[in-house]
């Protein structure tokens, strides 16, 4: 039996890197340490997988209407705008209800929204509160009453904040959360699952890709912050370069995003790639695919917090293309695992792109250094260490007497 009961708090039922880097801390979370559950609005992919794992899935966390709110701004609804406070009331009311009810001893938020209204909840319930935090939270990515919020529940609410980069805590920290409350605890990944051996070329045939024919693609979410059209315009450079080469974009559209989907899809016609360039759409084998390439590119044109893609592409070998911002750095070291260029210059992605792809050789040796930087960093095993202590050391400075 479990020490400690764990509530998950996430605002998403949709499966994003955030939920797949949740997922797998729940798969590698001491089951005599911490039970978890999971609160959240809806049923979901997310709460299927939970229920996979047999864990409580508690429904109805937030209100809906919470759920419109974006980061940088409260939405076009004056009279849904109106009735926010209330609606954040009555959610943490509700929530901190439940951790009462539940006897919960620990509230691990997840997701932008449920850092706020979590953190909330669990001070009204008298529970020290984790925020797990996925975001650079500036000016760049969130409008200022959010920041504002932000700031707010991690400054006085939140017992601890585990970043996922030094990028992330950095900026947390300009916004005047003390650093006593920040520490970066890298998302880790399952090196040995990760390792196992795959057919790529099945998966290539699928696409009907040679098993010979160099590859690049980009994995994740279709949203314009992550460069997808950027990385279109380097394939479209590069297909000239390398006429054999060809080009996945791995990934779909969220939260009611299909129409981008359309957009990118008429950019690769009219940069002649209709027959060179497959959308795969949403995939739960993201692994396989990756294990297809002969690079991975990233192409956010926002700073991107840490993304854990490119772990994945160096679990599997892989040499990487990524912008060079946020918790990229922290990750590929340019030359060795893979080359960083500036974000949304398609020139040097092309650039580096091509070279990859036209130097197997050289390409391979980036691969395997960067798998002894991912099983030096990012191992599952390692990172879930530091959670569990981070989560630990939250309840017992909670327990400590007032000085």
């Amino acid at each position: 039996m479990a020490r400690y009961n764990l509530l998950v708090v996430n605002h998403a039922v949709e499966i994003g890197g955030a939920e797949r880097v949740l997922l797998r801390l729940l798969d590698a979370l001491d089951p005599g340490l911490f039970e978890p559950a999971l609160a959240c609005p809806t049923e979901g992919p997310l709460t299927d997988e939970a229920l996979n794992r047999r864990l409580q899935v508690h429904l109805g966390h937030p209100s809906p209407r919470l759920l419109a709110i974006k980061r940088q701004s409260l939405g076009s609804n004056r009279f849904a705008v109106a009735s926010y406070p209330f609606d954040m009331a009555t959610s943490v009311w509700r929530l901190a209800r439940l951790i009462r009810r539940e006897r919960f001893d620990l509230v691990l938020t997840n997701s932008a929204k449920a850092d706020i209204y979590g953190t909330l909840a669990a001070r009204l319930a008298r529970r020290p509160a984790v925020i797990r935090l996925h975001d650079i939270v500036d000016a760049d990515a969130f409008s200022k009453l959010n920041m504002w919020l932000f700031k707010t529940s991690a400054k006085y609410f939140a017992d601890r904040i585990l970043t996922v980069s030094h990028a992330t805590e950095n900026a947390m920290a300009a916004l005047g959360v003390p650093r006593s409350k920040l520490l970066t605890v890298y998302n880790g990944i399952d090196l040995e699952e990760e390792g196992q051996p795959v057919d790529a070329c099945a998966v290539r045939r699928e696409f009907g890709i040679g098993a010979e024919v160099p590859v690049a693609g980009l994995v994740g979410r279709l949203v314009d912050w992550k460069g997808p059209d950027y990385f279109i315009k380097a394939a479209a450079k590069s297909a000239r370069e390398l006429p054999e080469s060809r080009f996945l974009l791995v990934g779909d559209a969220l939260f009611g995003e299909k129409e981008y989907v359309d957009h990118l899809k008429e950019l690769a016609e009219s940069l002649g790639l209709h027959d060179r360039l497959v959308f795969t759409g949403f995939r739960s084998d993201v692994s396989l695919l990756v294990a297809a390439l002969d690079v991975l590119v990233h192409a956010s044109t926002l700073p991107d917090p840490l993304p854990t893609v490119l772990v994945e592409a160096m679990a599997r070998s892989r040499p990487v293309v990524a912008a060079d911002a946020g918790g990229v750095p922290e990750i590929v070291i340019d030359g060795v695992t893979g080359f960083t260029v500036p974000p949304r210059d398609t020139e040097r992605m092309s650039e580096a792109i091509t070279y990859l792809l036209s130097n197997p050789d050289e390409a391979r040796q980036m691969g395997k250094a960067g798998l002894e930087r991912a099983k030096e960093i990012f191992d599952i095993h390692k990172t879930t260490c530091s959670m569990e202590e981070a989560l630990l050391s939250a309840m017992d400075k909670r327990r400590e007497p007032a000085q």
